[in-house]
């Protein structure tokens, strides 16, 4: 029996695999496996016993045999997250709201800084390719640009690493789900609260590298078409990447007194994030401006750059906890078999001194 239960075991292992990659995350009962492989009750209790000491299924009484998705070997279940930055803006918060729910269900996280930067991207994934990880977390870089990089994830893939995008994604891999900001609603959201405001003359500013950029401005366009508002008086402005390193870097904001001018008509502006807003209320406040008298700001993430000693922002938010946990609670079921879709988080407003009436 000894030898019995050990091969059935083995068996199992590369069953449960198979159930991984099918999308089938339970073993089949203890009366079937007897009749498939022609063994007794005790000998299948047994090799299931030895799969849930090596943490790869739970037995639930009376329901059956579950799979966890981790490795017998503690030292695997590490799970790569593939970010933006993990000491500034929003990503602490988020990464530690991801670690918190992966620790509790065995896996602990590595975390790979690319900066937006698709070599950086790269080398990151060509060290993975070496050993995988159990899975990825993955906000893609300039992900409004085609990626050069999806042969590497593709190869991931293929070998049993699957991935779940945060915040931006790769269309070229449907494959993969992704939990993201509902971008268009947001912009919406912006649009019609200063509208209500009195604001008919309402300006954007928009990432174009990543995809929320043009989702949100996407977003803005139609809600000002929708609500009447001639859009020969809506100018959006346009900045990526590099500007942002300039600004973050050497405090290089000449871009945005450009901005000032092209949408000197405006009278409110909704801002791609918080720390573009932080960033040109200082401009707007150093040429003169008075916030929100002469020009109301709107922008999205609820950050501490909201709060500043200078201003506080209008700005959108999720629920707290909300984007890191749906993420990993994303990728424990594609571990473990289970179905996933993709997810959109909605916003909720937060009116503070940077909005009033025109």
């Amino acid at each position: 029996m000894a030898v019995k239960y050990k091969w059935l075991a083995g068996r199992l292992e590369t069953l449960i695999r198979k159930n991984i990659r099918e999308g089938i995350n339970k073993l089949p009962t203890e009366q079937e496996l007897c009749e498939k492989y022609g063994l007794s009750r005790q000998t299948v209790r047994m090799a299931l016993k030895t799969l849930e000491e090596k943490g790869l299924i739970d037995k639930k009484r009376g329901s059956g045999s579950y799979i966890t998705g981790r490795s017998p070997k503690s030292r695997e279940n590490e799970v790569g997250i593939l970010i933006f930055n993990d000491q500034d803006y929003l990503y602490p918060a988020v990464i530690q709201d991801i670690r918190d729910t992966l620790t509790k269900n065995g896996f602990f996280i590595t975390i790979f800084p690319t900066h937006n930067q698709v070599c950086q991207e790269r080398e990151i994934l060509q060290k993975l390719q070496e050993k995988p990880p159990r899975g990825l977390i993955v906000e893609g870089c300039k992900s409004a640009l085609p990626n050069p990089n999806l042969d590497l994830y593709h190869a991931l893939i293929k070998n049993g690493c699957p991935v779940v995008f945060l915040y931006n994604y790769y269309p070229e891999l449907p494959q993969c789900p992704y939990v993201k900001d509902d971008n268009f609603s947001g912009s919406s959201l912006l649009v019609r609260h200063l509208a209500e405001q009195g604001h008919t003359r309402i300006g954007g500013i928009f990432k174009a590298d990543d995809m929320q950029g043009p989702e949100r401005y996407q977003g803005f366009l139609e809600t000002m078409r929708d609500l009447g508002l001639p859009l020969s008086n809506a100018p959006a402005c346009w900045y990526d990447s590099r500007d942002l390193a300039r600004l973050d870097a050497i405090d290089d904001g000449s871009f945005l007194n450009e901005m000032i001018r092209d949408l000197s008509s405006c009278t409110a502006i909704v801002c791609y994030n918080d720390f573009l807003a932080y960033h040109l209320a200082n401009v707007l406040l150093q040429s003169g401006f008075q916030i929100p008298d002469d020009i109301s700001l709107a922008a999205f993430d609820n950050t501490y750059l909201s709060n500043s000693d200078i201003l506080s922002i209008t700005t959108l938010s999720h629920q707290p906890h909300e984007m890191g946990v749906r993420a990993a609670d994303t990728l424990l079921k594609k571990l473990k078999g289970l179905p996933v879709h993709s997810q959109e988080a909605r916003w909720n407003l937060n009116q503070k001194e940077s909005t009033g009436a025109p």
